[in-house]
């Protein structure tokens, strides 16, 4: 009796055992698919929220920037004017009515009048051709009164005519701001004076862009003020990019430090906004925020419903299979006693695994994205159709030294076989999570060659062996896309360059037929450098572009010959415009990079250090390196330059590196804000990072990282300056 009751529990335990095995096998198996297909659709919801996020900022800023150029232009026109008059005002803001200038409410020509004068300024401009102009002084002045008005809201009444702007702070302030910069200032958010009579729940809070006009004797005149209403400006610039899935903001800091909301838009969708994004935007002297907010769910691409029902569905068949463990592994001696009883519970157990397994198949077969399951040898024990179909081969093959024949994987330019440790499969049975490997599928199914990007995860089977899971993703179309829109920039950029070497060559005509008037060379030099920056922005463009995807050619060769070449070449343009820099360059090792790709990053950062420097102030630069060993493997070398020049504000050390903004955009330092951009994707596309840090020494200290190449003898340190020396060793 003893025997046997052991016997009974040695039973039980092997029972619980075994279910516990498949239990926890299974559970894995399904919370592992559950979170790759839950990850993927959380990465593609914040690819999407941070595109739209970027798209509307860049809306703003441009549209922000075309109103203050067509203001500053205006100013610049009524300033060459001999006299300004109302009709020739007229015909000047005429072109704005059409060009669909969003949220504008009118543009407004100012005068400054003293208290004595008001009858007489009233009087010249009646004869000036404003017949009409009855100046309402505001106090006992100063006064600033608009004299001749533009609608462009379509309106009919007056607007700003003969209305004194000093009854506002806000637009008065920004009157005072343009005239004491000399440039566009924008004004701190109000209701617009021309808005006061509307009802309050009519009145939108806006904003007004104001700059000087100076005539040709260089004497003030008055000022140009266009005004702006936020929620139309938001919802024409907006609305077409927020496309009712995203939640927007505009938000501007005033100058009491009170922070108003300009305008928003609301998506009409319900359910918690789980991301949410915020960007800084500097207008003028002023910073706006935009700040977005979004349901993940909602945004395109994004599908977590079917994260959730396969992982449950996964899970009902792990608990099925569990069961049937149980009974199976117990029911012998139920068996024998009810044989019948235990047949009907069978069948029932397994008609219902089949459904389950039915429904798992389905769902299996309506998943897009293609799954693959492969054991520790590199079998498969699972491919959905959709990954066949992504593979183009419906024959499995048996291990992984076969995959790259079988099914012709390739790197993504197709330039050699992918090998078999670089597979993301065989990275995961290593123990690896892989995410976003992308491989080009060339076999004779798929002759013309597919681009897929895999991410694979470690997997632990039912057995106790070590497997893994796999997910495929179709990406050809959206890189030729992508292709297409590059080719089609570089088109847009070659057509924009054409004409503008044909006004540079115009201007230089010109300037030969007027020689000796100043006045007209003064405009044609307008001319030509305007031209010119236009034509290094696109330059810069197009090298942004390429920076991303041109071939990189990996080779060792020594940093200081390089650094060498560009401080020579820089220090020559430098002297013969009278500038005489101290720059002292270290001891260099080698890189293994690609040296036209590291040249671009040294112009950039050397020439910046040169650049950005106090006036009357001599520029000092040093070009220091180090060898590193890193966590991932291998020796990378920091490169370091640091100057003594104007710095960078606190809190715009990461963001200089972002397309198009610059750290000083007032200060009349030239450049297109793309330089810190350019050089951060070379970096990254060789693996390094790159920052930057306040100089102790005062001024800014650039670093970037690199593989280090074989270097036997680096160049011996050396001072390159107008007058050299030595035994310098500290850095700027």
């Amino acid at each position: 009796m003893g025997l046997q009751n052991g016997r009974s529990r040695r039973g039980l335990w092997s029972v619980a055992a075994l279910t516990a095995l498949v239990l926890t096998a299974g559970t894995l198996v399904s919370l592992a698919v559950g979170s790759l297909l839950r990850d993927a659709s959380h990465r593609t919801a914040v690819r999407a929220m941070d595109g739209r996020t970027d798209l509307m900022s860049s809306a703003v800023r441009t549209e922000i920037d075309r109103y203050r150029d067509q203001v500053q232009t205006l100013a610049a026109a009524l300033g060459a004017m001999d006299e300004v008059t109302a009709a020739r005002f007229a015909r000047t803001t005429a072109p704005l009515r059409p060009m669909g200038l969003s949220g504008a409410t009118s543009v407004v020509y100012l005068v400054p009048v003293a208290n004595s004068d008001l009858a007489a300024v009233q009087a010249e401009w009646r004869r000036r051709g404003a017949a009409d102009l009855v100046i309402r002084p505001h106090g006992h002045g100063p006064h600033v009164i608009g004299v001749l008005t533009t609608r462009l809201d379509g309106q009919r009444n007056a607007g700003y005519s003969g209305v004194d702007i000093t009854q506002a702070p806000a637009p008065y302030a920004a009157t005072t701001e343009s005239r004491r910069s000399g440039s566009v200032a924008v004004s701190d958010t109000y209701h617009l004076i021309i808005d006061q009579q509307l009802p309050p729940s009519q009145r939108q809070f806006s904003f007004v862009l104001t700059a000087p006009v100076t005539g040709p004797d260089g004497r003030f005149r008055g000022w140009v003020m266009m005004g702006l209403r936020g929620q139309d400006f938001v919802q024409a610039t907006l609305s077409r990019v927020a496309q009712n899935l995203v939640d927007v903001s505009l938000t501007a800091r005033n100058a009491d430090g009170r922070d108003t909301a300009v305008a928003g838009l609301s998506a009409d969708r319900s359910g918690r906004r789980d991301l949410h994004r915020t960007v800084n935007i500097s207008v003028a002297q002023r910073h706006w925020e935009l700040r977005t907010g979004a349901v993940s769910a909602a945004l395109p691409g994004a599908s977590p419903s079917l994260a959730v029902a396969l992982t449950a569905t996964l899970l009902g068949v792990t608990l099925l299979a569990g069961t049937l463990v149980a009974i199976l592994a117990s029911g012998r001696r139920r068996a024998e006693r009810r044989v019948q009883a235990a047949t009907r519970e069978l069948q029932d157990t397994e008609r219902e695994a089949r459904e389950q397994a039915e429904l798992l198949g389905t769902v299996l077969h309506t998943i897009t994205e293609g799954v693959g399951v492969v054991d520790s040898d590199g079998r498969f024990l699972a491919h959905n159709p959709a990954a066949k179909q992504l593979l183009g081969i419906s024959l499995d093959s048996s291990g992984p030294d076969r995959w790259q024949q079988h099914y012709g994987l390739f790197r993504p330019d197709g330039s050699e076989p992918l090998p078999v440790a670089e597979m993301p499969l065989v990275r995961a049975l290593n123990g690896e999570d892989v995410d976003g490997v992308e491989i080009l599928v060339r076999n004779p199914a798929r002759r013309s060659g597919a681009l897929i990007t895999v991410s694979a995860r470690p997997l632990a089977l039912a057995d106790g062996s070590r497997g893994a899971v796999a997910v495929f993703h179709d990406v050809t179309e959206e890189r030729a896309y992508e292709a297409e829109l590059q080719g089609f920039a570089g088109v847009v950029a070659h057509d924009l360059k054409s004409p503008l070497t044909t006004v540079v060559g115009y201007a230089e005509l010109l300037e030969d037929e007027v020689a000796g008037n100043d006045e007209a060379l003064e405009h044609l030099g307008r001319i030509r450098a305007t031209a010119t920056r236009m034509r290094t922005l696109i330059d810069d463009l197009l090298t942004y572009t390429s920076a991303r995807d041109a071939a990189i050619n990996q080779v060792s060769f020594p940093l200081g010959d390089l650094v060498q070449e560009v401080v020579a070449a820089r220090l020559h343009a430098s002297r013969a415009g009278g500038y005489f820099p101290d720059v002292y360059v270290g001891r260099l090792p080698a890189l293994n990079a690609d040296p036209v790709l590291v040249r671009q990053v040294l112009e950039n950062l050397i020439g910046n250090a040169l650049k950005y420097t106090r006036p009357g102030s001599p520029a000092r630069v040093d070009v220091t390196a180090r060898l590193e060993t890193e966590q991932r493997g291998g020796t990378w070398a920091r490169v370091e330059i640091s100057d003594r020049g104007i710095g960078i504000p606190a809190g715009e050390h990461g963001r200089v590196f972002d397309r198009f903004h610059r750290a000083h955009p007032t200060e009349g330092y030239p450049g297109t804000g793309l330089g810190l951009a350019i050089c951060q994707r070379i970096v990254e596309r060789h693996g390094g990072a790159i920052g930057a840090t306040d100089n102790p020494g005062g001024g800014t200290r650039f670093w970037f990282t690199l593989p280090a190449g074989d270097d036997p003898a680096p160049r011996p340190p050396a001072r390159l300056a107008q007058a050299a020396s030595s035994g310098r060793s500290s850095s700027a």
